[in-house]
This record gives C-alpha cells, sequence and structure tokens, in this order.
C-alpha cells in the first residue's frame, strides 16, 4: 500500500501559461529568455514557449532577449486555466558607444584596407566598416554585454567582449595577426 504522506503531493495542476515571443516586427525570437517567477525557459525557434502544471496563483512573466527591451506582464491563474500570452519585444536603444581602431599586430599601423567590425546579437548583428583610418564605431547602445568580432581579409579574426553602462563610451582596439601561408582553395 502506497501511502502520502502529504495531501500537496497527489494534486495535479493542469493549467497553463503560454505564448510567443516577437520582435515589434513581428518577428519570432528564438532563444529568448521567459520567466515565470522562480520558473525560467527559452523560447523555440519560433518564438514559442510554455510553462505547464502551474499552481493557482498569480504570477509575474517576464520575456527579454538581448538587443531588445524587456517586457513584464502579471497574470492570475485559476484552476485548469490554459492562458495565451504573447510577447513583442522593441528593440533596445540607449546613450552607449564601441568606437576603436584596428591595428596591424605586426607593425602596429592602422589597417585601412576594408574590413568589418560585427556586433553580435541573437537576430540581426550590426556592422561597420572601418573608415581610411582604421576606425570603427556603434553608438545609441544599450546597456549590456556585446560580442565584437573584427573580421579583416587577410588577418585572423579577433574578439572581444564589452560590457556597457547606460551613457558610458569605451574604446575597443583590435591587434589582428596577418594570415601567413594562405593555401589556394584548391588545396
Amino acid at each position: 500500500m502506497i501511502r502520502i504522506s502529504n495531501v500537496q503531493d497527489a494534486i495535479v495542476y493542469n493549467s497553463r501559461i503560454f505564448g510567443h515571443v516577437y520582435s515589434e516586427k513581428g518577428t519570432p525570437l528564438g532563444s529568448a529568455k521567459v520567466i515565470c517567477n522562480e520558473k525560467k525557459t527559452l523560447t523555440l525557434f519560433d518564438g514559442f514557449y510554455e510553462f505547464k502544471n502551474v499552481e493557482p496563483g498569480t504570477y509575474t512573466i517576464i520575456a527579454s532577449l538581448k538587443g531588445f527591451k524587456s517586457d513584464s506582464r502579471t497574470v492570475t491563474v485559476q484552476k485548469d486555466d490554459m492562458i495565451t500570452l504573447d510577447f513583442r519585444l522593441s528593440e533596445a536603444t540607449g546613450t552607449a558607444k564601441i568606437y576603436g581602431t584596428v591595428y596591424d599586430a605586426s607593425t602596429k599601423k592602422p589597417i585601412t584596407s576594408g574590413g568589418t567590425i560585427i556586433l553580435v546579437l541573437p537576430i540581426t548583428n550590426k556592422y561597420a566598416l572601418l573608415d581610411k583610418n582604421g576606425r570603427y564605431e556603434f553608438k545609441d547602445l544599450a546597456k549590456d554585454s556585446y560580442d565584437l568580432w573584427a573580421s579583416i581579409p587577410g588577418y585572423e579574426d579577433e574578439k572581444a567582449t564589452i560590457t556597457l553602462a547606460e551613457g558610458e563610451e569605451k574604446i575597443q582596439d583590435f591587434f589582428c595577426r596577418p594570415i601567413i601561408n594562405i593555401e589556394p582553395p584548391w588545396g
């Protein structure tokens, strides 16, 4: 005979909170973080998330993704409720800025023959082309941590991670090493 020591252990909650997280333009946001009080999940590629077996009560649901403003909603769940809660996140903008110069690691001179700095974001990366002095700039950034990649033809890619506060300006210079012995594509 199985004995249940706590009546609460035998209760099964069938309530669910689910929905999608989209950008303001309607693009599904995969890998967005969705928090329901203490529980966390990530959205699927189509922006879908779900919390199952939710006990009756009041919950605050927060959806967030790097590069977007977070959004939160409060819902009250009754027994056997199926609550659909969609989010539309707007792009985050701010007053922070990252800028710098890309140098040849051997000569210590600015690289002026082209190249791109990539600011990696979950949905749409931002790109800055090097100017004639080897400089780049990203502005109107929200406070957050950002991964930057320097991708210069004939040089090894370089990566940096920058954390910005609101209104902060940071200089991130790159020193790229030339690629030696470039093999032709046929081997």
